[in-house]
């Protein structure tokens, strides 16, 4: 009788935390296990059967985070010992309350986890509370952050290591966040947006690209020239806008005025863009920020047909509309529903 032989990515995630944590001067042997508890339990999680994407926070100076996060918002959930129990207590608690914005934060004190919910920022313009903490933080405040970026992907970021992308699902091992080729692509879609207001409007695509990638839908998208009037005539199948959506006029507006009613119309702007976006066919930006067509649908050139892709239709089309850069296109987005993405 043939013996079985258990195989576990528990070892290879608690060896790899061992090296963030030591590269981010934030040791500790509970804080380990616990990251690699919150790691696995992020990939498929749930709560009443509603998937859930919270970020967690972990950090060791409430004061400083807050020093950092001037317009931030707190709500202490609860207190516990020190134990990797508490970690996933605090993400079962409070990972129902990350609508909206918020987020979890795990604070490390010297014999006890303190958790809750925080929130930074008044508008969805706001800069988000990763580009502050993390991307923008120094050694002296101590942070990392957890999240899914992607069906079956998560991400462990810090400010002085390397990101750790961590693959349940069928991607090659890549030294890259997907976030960053989807930056690439925002770039392109903002490159004839006024300087003033490029910032604010590349907060508001970052936060609307994330929400369809964590939403694991297939994607495709690509950008025309802002000077064109008229759809290349090869977009021409799908639904195209009588009134395109400007999302920068919407920017300006929220900024002058600062009301209410300018941040509901942007707020609604990303809830429409979002289910374009997760609709078949291709999303038509262009590039000074406005969408213009959706549910759009090219034809195959023959040579593409034949072309051996793993992807299907969906790859077919973006390898259409990548040959057509250069000719009526500016750049081509690709976003599997495994999560990976590949711009042109």
């Amino acid at each position: 009788m043939k013996s079985i032989k258990p195989v576990s990515i528990r070892p290879l995630l608690l060896g790899e935390s061992v090296v963030f944590l030591g590269q981010e001067n934030m040791n500790c042997l509970i804080t380990q296990d616990g990251l690699v508890e919150l790691i696995s339990q992020l990939v498929y999680y749930k709560e009443e059967g509603k998937s859930l994407h919270p970020e967690i926070y972990i950090f060791d100076e409430m004061h400083m985070v807050q020093k950092v996060l001037p317009l931030s918002q707190f709500c202490t959930i609860g207190e516990g010992a020190k134990t990797k129990e508490t970690m996933l207590i605090a993400l079962k608690k409070c990972a129902p309350l990350t609508e909206g914005g918020w987020a979890i934060y795990i604070l490390r004190k010297v014999d006890t986890f303190q958790y809750g919910v925080f929130k930074a920022g008044s508008t969805i313009l706001s800069v988000s509370i990763s580009e502050t903490l993390i991307d923008a933080g120094t050694d002296e405040l101590k942070a990392i952050l957890i999240h899914q970026v992607a069906e079956r992907l998560i991400e462990v970021k810090g400010v002085t290591a390397d990101s750790l992308i961590i693959s349940f699902g069928s991607q090659d091992g890549s030294r890259k966040s997907p976030l960053e080729n989807q930056e690439k692509f925002i770039n392109a879609i903002l490159k004839d947006v006024k300087p003033d207001l490029k910032e604010q409007a590349k907060n508001f695509f970052k936060k609307l690209f994330l929400e369809v990638l964590q939403k694991g839908h297939g994607t495709l998208a690509c950008v025309i020239n802002s000077k064109k009037k008229e759809l290349p005539k090869k977009l021409s199948d799908g639904i195209t806008l009588p009134v395109k959506i400007d999302v920068v006029k919407t920017i300006s507006d929220l900024l002058e005025q600062n009301d209410l009613q300018a941040n509901s119309v942007l707020e609604g702007q990303f809830s429409l863009i979002s289910g374009m976006m997760q609709s078949d066919g291709i999303t038509v930006f262009k590039s000074n920020g406005t969408v213009v067509a959706y549910n759009v649908f090219v034809k195959h050139p023959e040579k593409v047909l034949k072309t051996s892709t793993s992807g299907g239709a969906r790859s077919r089309t973006f390898i259409t509309i990548s040959e057509l850069i250069g000719s009526g296109i500016e750049a081509a987005y690709l976003q599997s529903q495994d999560g990976n993405i590949e711009v042109n």
